[in-house]
């Protein structure tokens, strides 16, 4: 009687567990609709034709549910077309011993939450490492191969970043301070959150993904935020960052070309020899911004709807 009875259980439970575990093996669907694989706990979730869907927040799921139908199709291409990249889940020793040694391999681990403040990770491989959630505060990565690393939620205050590989990174909602991207390489990389003054001067950001998406917003309604950010001789073209807020920031002879800056807030920013060719800046704040000897200012797309009054920006007839 006592085994039917366990026998029993052990059934209601898996049929509970069946019953909450998420599509998409609780990947935020919203994300996915972005085109983002963010793994989450399922805590936030809605149930659709007994269906359960996960989210990384209230946000996200407020979203999917305005367009459910056309999201779950978005999410369900991309995530067929999208698996989640294969991670080892590792300890704190085993990271331990993998950086003591000279041929410190940490490509492929999972890393989440664990601890790396203060730590020399140069001589690491960290392609496809997630370091969801970890601590690298003031952590040496200068230089660092982290191509297709996920940095989601980690602690990144006065982390050196500078000429790291950081391609098809996604970093969202990490917490900076004082973090240097100086002539990393960020091409296609997606980052969304406040920066602050940050140094990403020389750096490459071709085709980067800094701009707001507010259909898919998987972590909340947030933009990138460096307000005084450097970003002096860096190389933006092709890339999105609309929306984004950078007043007081250091643009002088950034490449602009074909870059998506609808909404952008340049307030006070100085774009000096500046190519902007191309670029769009739909409904752009340039209020004081500076634009001496700014190249390509007759090809902008949408000048004539930007807004604020700008220094040294006619365009000659």
């Amino acid at each position: 009687m006592k085994r039917v009875q366990a026998a029993l259980a052990a059934v209601m439970f898996l049929l509970l567990q069946s019953a909450y575990a998420g599509e998409f093996d609780d990947h935020c669907a919203a994300g996915l609709a972005g085109g983002m694989l963010i793994k989450t706990k399922c805590e936030i979730n809605t149930v659709l034709a007994g269906k359960t869907y996960c989210f990384a927040s209230e946000e996200s799921r407020q979203a999917f549910l305005g367009h459910p139908d056309e999201m779950m199709k978005q999410a369900a291409e991309f995530y067929a077309k999208n698996p989640e990249p294969v991670r080892e889940k590792i300890s704190q020793a085993d990271a331990l011993m993998q950086i003591r040694s000279q041929a410190c391999d940490l490509s492929n681990k999972d890393a989440g939450y664990l601890e790396f403040d203060g730590m020399d990770l140069r001589h690491c491989n960290m392609v496809n490492t997630s370091f969801f959630g970890a601590y690298l505060r003031g952590a040496n990565l200068s230089g660092a191969n982290l191509e297709r690393a996920y940095l989601n939620l980690a602690r990144l205050e006065n982390a050196d970043l500078s000429h790291a590989n950081l391609k098809d990174a996604i970093i969202f909602q990490a917490i900076f301070d004082k973090t240097n991207f100086k002539g990393a390489n960020l091409s296609n990389a997606r980052v969304i959150g406040t920066l602050g003054n940050v140094d990403m001067s020389e750096a490459n950001i071709v085709k980067g993904r800094f701009g707001l998406d507010i259909g898919n917003q998987p972590m909340g309604a947030m933009r990138f935020d460096a307000v005084g950010g450097n970003f002096s001789n860096t190389n933006f073209e092709g890339a999105d960052i609309n929306r984004n807020n950078v007043r007081f920031g250091n643009f002088r002879n950034a490449n602009l070309r074909n870059t998506n800056l609808f909404r952008a807030d340049f307030s006070k920013a100085d774009l000096t020899g500046a190519d902007i060719t191309g670029a769009d800046l739909n409904e752009a704040v340039l209020d004081g911004t500076i634009m001496t000897g700014v190249k390509g200012i007759e090809a902008i797309k949408g000048y004539d709807r930007s807004k604020g009054e700008c220094v040294d920006c006619k365009v000659a007839p």
